[in-house]
């Protein structure tokens, strides 16, 4: 009963720190279209920061952020980048297409440790990872501008992530992980405050100032969440519900910025979700036998 307890504990906190990325992304995408996008993404910083900072404030988690600390520079950097290119992309293509093209993080993960790590993938590994790229492939189909040079803005963040998370897999060890999200938001805190410091445009409405507040907010509680459902399991099994993404981004796609749903791309994130589950769960299996 109290392993049923625990599981049930950690799938909530997995999808509901999922959900809140995509509620990120979703204002991101909105804030977007009403101020100049570098203050959304000082917003989603600065209000991380400010969040985190109350966290610490009242429960005082003991943290080491000396442990690794050219790594997480490193990580933090990588992080800020995808966030910056992830706003962007946001103005310039479907919120669903972005996730569909995000999901090749995996991907490219794999093909880095293969490369770097000599962690080499399996033959029925292999099989997986090209049936999920053709799955991207086949959802993006005629929707997304393929051969546009605005395609940079959301490829770059599945580089930055896979290699954010190829820099994690070498610091694996490192059992502080509020110590990543810190340098992460005060990073970027730091350079987006100096940038809209001589580049502020005033907000039309106060309103957006709660709105800005909700964005920095929504990056603290998803990655709190997702980091306390990885210390209650394992990476392994919480990575599988990064795909439920993909879900909330197409049913929010539908029901907030009216974009009617499209067979193929349903057909297309039915293929990346199984065939992606499964490729995780085949080279976990492998590392773990």
């Amino acid at each position: 009963m109290q392993n049923q307890t625990s599981l049930l504990k950690v799938i909530i906190l997995a999808a509901g720190g999922f959900f809140m990325f995509v509620c990120m992304d979703s204002t991101a995408k909105y804030l977007g279209t009403v101020m100049p996008i570098p203050q959304a993404i000082w917003g989603r910083f600065f209000f991380h920061l400010v969040s985190l900072i109350i966290f610490f404030l009242i429960l005082k988690p003991k943290v080491n952020l000396k442990k690794n600390f050219k790594v997480q520079i490193i990580r933090s950097t990588l992080m800020v980048t995808a966030t910056s290119f992830m706003f962007f992309s946001l103005q310039k293509f479907d919120l669903v297409d972005i996730y569909v093209v995000f999901f090749s993080a995996p991907l490219i993960v794999s093909l880095l440790s293969a490369y770097f790590l000599k962690d080499i993938l399996s033959f029925k590994g292999i099989l997986l990872m090209l049936l999920s790229f053709g799955s991207i492939i086949y959802s993006l189909g005629p929707t997304m501008k393929i051969f546009s040079l605005d395609l940079i803005f959301p490829i770059v963040p599945p580089i930055c992530w896979a290699l954010y998370q190829f820099f994690t897999k070498i610091v694996s060890g490192d059992n502080d992980p509020f110590s990543a999200i810190f340098y992460t938001s005060i990073l970027g805190a730091i350079i987006f405050s100096i940038y809209i410091f001589f580049n502020w445009v005033p907000l039309e409405k106060n309103i957006f100032w709660l709105y800005l507040f909700l964005l920095g907010f929504a990056g603290f509680v998803s990655h709190s969440l997702v980091i306390y459902a990885i210390q209650l399991s394992n990476l392994s099994f919480i990575t599988n519900f990064q795909y439920s993404q993909l879900v909330w981004s197409t049913i929010i796609n539908f029901l907030i910025f009216g974009v009617p749903l499209d067979v193929n791309k349903i057909i297309g994130v039915v293929g990346i979700i199984v065939f992606g589950i499964l490729f995780i769960r085949t080279e976990g299996s492998k590392k773990t036998t």
